[in-house]
C-alpha cells in the first residue's frame, strides 16, 4: 500500500500556455490506481488522480515521450514533429487520423514546462495540450497532465483534467484515454511491455 500525505496549498504561477485550466476534484487514491470523476455540462470534463511508484524525474523524463503521451486507442494514425515550439521546455504536434464513415484530421499541441524544481528534480511539472487544427467535428479538445512529487521520493502523482465537446465524444471515451495514458506511464516506469487499450 502507498501512503503518500497531501501537499501543503501553496499558489504558484504558472507560466503563459501552462495554466491549469480548472480545481481538479479527485483524492488522491491510496494506492498505485487512477481514480476518476466526469461531469457534463456543455461540454465533457474528467478528472483523474494517480500514484505512480516512480521518483518525480524519471517519470516526467517518461511523459516527455510523445509515445507515451497521445492518444493511441481512440485514433487510426499519428504523426508527430517534435520540439516544433521552442517557448517550453519540451513540446510535440500530433497530426491524428481517425477512418470511420468520414476521414476526420487534427492537430494536437504540446507543451511542457517544469513549474517547481528543475527538469531534473522536478516537484512540479505542467503538460498542457489542446486541439489547434482540423475538423470541426471536434470544436473542443484539451487538458492538463500534472506530475507532483510526494512526500515519498519515490513515489510521484499523477494529476489530469480533460475537456471534450466532439459531435461522436463520450464521457466514458475520455475516461478510456485517461486510464491509457496512466497505464502507458506506469508500464514505462515499471519497465512493462506497453499494456493493451482499456
Amino acid at each position: 500500500m502507498i501512503l503518500a500525505a497531501c501537499q501543503d496549498n501553496v499558489a504558484t504561477p504558472f507560466p503563459p500556455g501552462l495554466e491549469p485550466l480548472e480545481e481538479n476534484p479527485v483524492e488522491q487514491p491510496t494506492g498505485e490506481e487512477l481514480l476518476t470523476q466526469a461531469k457534463d455540462t456543455d461540454y465533457i470534463h474528467v478528472y483523474g488522480r494517480g500514484l505512480v511508484v516512480s521518483a518525480p524525474a524519471q517519470l516526467w523524463a517518461l511523459a516527455k515521450l510523445p509515445s507515451a503521451m497521445y492518444a493511441r486507442c481512440s485514433t487510426d494514425e499519428r504523426t508527430v514533429m517534435e520540439n516544433n515550439d521552442s517557448m517550453y521546455e519540451s513540446s510535440f504536434l500530433v497530426h491524428y487520423v481517425v477512418n470511420d464513415i468520414l476521414t476526420v484530421e487534427w492537430d494536437d499541441q504540446w507543451r511542457y514546462g517544469t513549474i517547481e524544481g528543475t527538469p531534473e528534480a522536478p516537484r512540479l511539472g505542467m503538460i498542457r495540450h489542446q486541439k489547434v487544427q482540423g475538423s470541426d467535428f471536434i470544436s473542443l479538445s484539451e487538458g492538463t497532465v500534472q506530475i507532483i512529487a510526494t512526500d515519498d521520493p519515490e513515489v510521484s502523482e499523477l494529476a489530469f483534467v480533460e475537456r471534450l465537446d466532439a459531435l461522436s465524444g463520450s464521457t466514458g471515451d475520455v475516461v478510456q484515454g485517461m486510464q491509457d495514458n496512466y497505464n502507458r506511464l506506469r508500464a514505462l516506469a515499471h519497465g512493462e511491455p506497453e499494456p493493451a487499450c482499456p
